[in-house]
Order: C-alpha cells, then structure tokens, then sequence
C-alpha cells in the first residue's frame, strides 16, 4: 500500500543560458516539490527517494537512475539530479520521470519532462536564442541575415559538387553550383545531374584562352600565306 504521494512538482534545468561560450554546461537538474501523505499532510525527516528517467509514459526500463537522502520540511524538498550518477542521455526526446520513497512503490503518473530540462542538449550558447544557430549535421533553417567575415566554403563529395540554393517570393528556386570540368552552371528548379543545367562561366583550358589562341592561329596563318605570296613573286621575277 502507498503511503506517500508527490504534488506541486516544479521542474526546473538549471543550464545558465547566460554562461559564457568556454563554460562547462552543468549537467544537472533541479528538482523541487511537495510530498505528502496519502491524506494530503506535508511530511518532516529524511526520506530515501529514488529518481528514474524512461522514455515511455508507462512501463519500460528505466534509462537512469539515482537515490539521494533527502530531507523534508514542511513536506517541501529539493535535489539536483545528475550529482551522484551523471546524466549521461539524450534528451532530444520525450522523457518521464518516475519517483519512489523507500520502498513504496514508484508513483504514478510519472511526471513528463518540461522544456526547460531539454537546454542540457545545447552545450553552449553565448546569450544566443538556438533559432539562431545553423548545424552542419542536419538541415538547418535560419532567419534573418547571415553576414560572413571571411569566405564561404562548399565542397561537394563522392554524390556530386555542393549547391547554392537561391529562392524567389515565388516559391521558384535556382541552384548555382561547379560542375567537374570546372563550368559555373544554373537551373532552376533541382539538377538531376551535375551537368544538367545553363553554363554561366566556362572554365578556360590552358593558361590561353580559346579565343586567343584562335586569333594567334590566324594571325600566323595570314603571315604564312604572305610569305609564300612573296616566294611565288620572287620566282616569278627571276
């Protein structure tokens, strides 16, 4: 039979958005509530309470857990979570968290996870919203300008060269990309090869360029054919 009940849980993660970008990022958790009696009477004296995360409301295995000694006044309390056992999980996700005092039983319902705990999953953030901030692992979507001080590197892989992707009010989208042979090509709409798309800039071959060397052959061309003129009329004078 339980004899404890858990109300006016407050969940709280202590992660300092105003940290500076070099600090550590604590990875605990502050926790406070209110404990109680089955009759709802706030409870006094240490009590040995075990924590338990699970990424399902109900059932399932618990992903981390960890007892403390905690002593309560007035049937308040207050731990931090992650002090004795680290919190080593990922929490881009929905998590639970289960309470048991002594042996009582775990109570139920389990408590989901408010927003606030989900900032242990940003390392650091220099009073930077994370709206703001572009990942190179998934795709990402910023708003508002992005001002580059030094250059802006694309390097395309074994799929294909890398792509600038510019869109109009429209809905219409262009891609600017280098195709292999060193052509910048454009398209709208998406390529469904490197080379499927407009040359804008045609990559020269040589150190010379195409039309240079056409005129160099033409003008020796014109010299050739004025030095044979003059033979022809030497030969015919003698």
């Amino acid at each position: 039979m339980k004899k404890f009940r858990l109300s006016i849980c407050i969940m709280i993660g202590i992660l300092c958005l105003t940290a500076l970008v070099y600090a550590a990022v604590p990875r605990v958790i502050n926790y406070q509530g209110r404990l109680t009696d089955k009759d709802d009477n706030p409870l006094a004296g240490n009590f040995l309470v075990t924590f338990r995360f699970y990424d399902a409301e109900k059932e399932g295995q618990p992903l981390w857990e960890e007892s403390h000694i905690l002593s309560v006044k007035n049937g308040m309390f207050n731990v931090l979570m992650g002090s004795v056992k680290p919190l080593e999980m990922d929490f881009n996700k929905d998590l639970w968290l289960g309470m048991e005092v002594a042996t009582d039983g775990e109570m139920t319902p389990r408590i989901k996870l408010a927003s606030s705990v989900y900032a242990l999953n940003a390392k650091s953030i220099d009073m930077i919203s994370s709206g703001q901030l572009l990942r190179n692992d998934i795709d990402s979507i910023m708003s508002g300008s992005l001002t580059l001080k030094k250059d802006l590197v694309l390097k395309g892989d074994a799929t294909g060269p890398s792509k600038i992707v510019l869109g109009d009010i429209q809905g219409r989208e262009y891609y600017l990309w280098v195709d292999t042979t060193g052509n910048l090509r454009l398209k709208q709409g998406k390529p469904v090869s490197e080379t499927d798309g407009s040359v804008i800039i045609k990559e020269k071959q040589g150190p010379l360029s195409t039309r240079f060397i056409q005129s160099i052959t033409l003008l020796l061309l014109l010299v050739a054919v004025f030095i044979l003129a003059l033979i022809l009329y030497s030969s015919k004078k003698k």
